[in-house]
């Protein structure tokens, strides 16, 4: 195999949650099955051999990148979000209660921007598809800057989001929360007319995999476990980040972004504080990716320096 530095690290980190996967799976007895996942490590499977194709053979180094970055993005998230299934459950108190008190200190809270935004069903309608391309859109992003061959911008966010995704999942281990649609009830008339993607239904869900957890994740049917801090407030910040030298790109996401503020808030069932929460991770994350990938060039090139001296002595 032919890794550059970031994409060694990225695989290694997620060779390292395999085998803590199933180490948590063995010993806590918890039926572990693919078959949600099976087109997602299959895709990655096909995306990696194709980047290995284009950079051995072909030396197309545009979509080599491109198709690498997809491939361990895709296999660790699959195996990130094993490991937060299996981390259940928690036996800390939630500190949603916490979290709504504080979003109270703003004027903030969940069910009464569900009932100003039920006024407006088509808003709403409209809301709710924004925050479900979610996903979509760091994709993208790591495509575009894949295909514009910005090896920087493009490790550094992915090496950024690795980073982010364990820190969160550790902030939510140590400090489990659900989110704001967990502790609140809707009226049903509102729940009909705005429908969140994350509803209070959903949120008592959440709450009782926290206490007693789970035997057989594959019979789990959640989109995600973790109220705060907020990780589709990552994805569309460092998305963001990621593509800022890009005067197109950053305009167009910035709308989006501007947007799926309110959708994260609303249809995501989150807190305030969660996106706040959000906001510290991506800032802190993005940092600690562009060094680690400003020291892996510098050690590359150290090396290359060392082979070439050699070789010529």
């Amino acid at each position: 195999m032919v890794l550059l530095p970031a994409e060694r690290t990225i695989l290694a980190v997620v060779v390292a949650l395999v085998a803590v996967c199933l180490f948590l799976a063995w010993d806590k007895d918890v039926t572990v099955a693919l078959d949600g996942y099976s087109f997602s490590i299959g895709f990655a499977i096909v995306m990696f051999m194709l980047g290995q194709f284009y950079r051995r053979v072909r030396k197309a180094e545009r979509i080599a990148l491109t198709a690498h970055v997809l491939a361990l993005f895709i296999l660790f998230s699959v195996v990130a979000s094993l490991f937060n299934l299996l981390l259940l459950p928690r036996y800390s108190a939630p500190i949603d209660a916490s979290l709504v008190w504080i979003d109270s200190l703003f004027g903030y809270s969940w069910p009464d921007a569900c009932v100003w935004i039920a006024q407006y069903p088509v808003l709403s309608d409209a809301l709710r598809q924004i925050y479900s391309l979610t996903l979509a859109q760091i994709l993208f992003v790591f495509v575009f800057l894949g295909m514009a061959k910005d090896r920087r911008q493009l490790h550094a966010a992915m090496l950024a989001m690795v980073f982010a995704a364990l820190a969160t999942i550790f902030c939510w281990a140590l400090f489990p929360s659900s989110g704001a649609s967990a502790y609140w009830i809707l009226e049903p008339e509102i729940d009909r007319v705005v429908r969140p993607v994350v509803n209070s239904a959903y949120g008592v869900e959440l709450n009782r995999l926290l206490a007693e957890g789970t035997k057989d994740i594959s019979t789990l049917q959640v989109t995600g476990l973790i109220g705060f801090p907020s990780f589709h407030t990552v994805m569309a910040l460092m998305s963001l980040i990621a593509v800022w030298p890009y005067a197109f790109a950053r305009f167009a996401l910035i709308l989006v972004n501007t947007a799926l503020l309110p959708a994260i808030l609303i249809h995501g069932g989150h807190n305030l504080m969660d996106v706040f929460g959000g906001v510290l991770i991506t800032i802190a994350c993005w940092r600690l990716g562009l060094l680690a990938f400003e020291v892996q060039q510098r050690r590359s090139l150290s090396t290359a320096k060392r082979e070439a001296v050699s070789a010529e002595g």
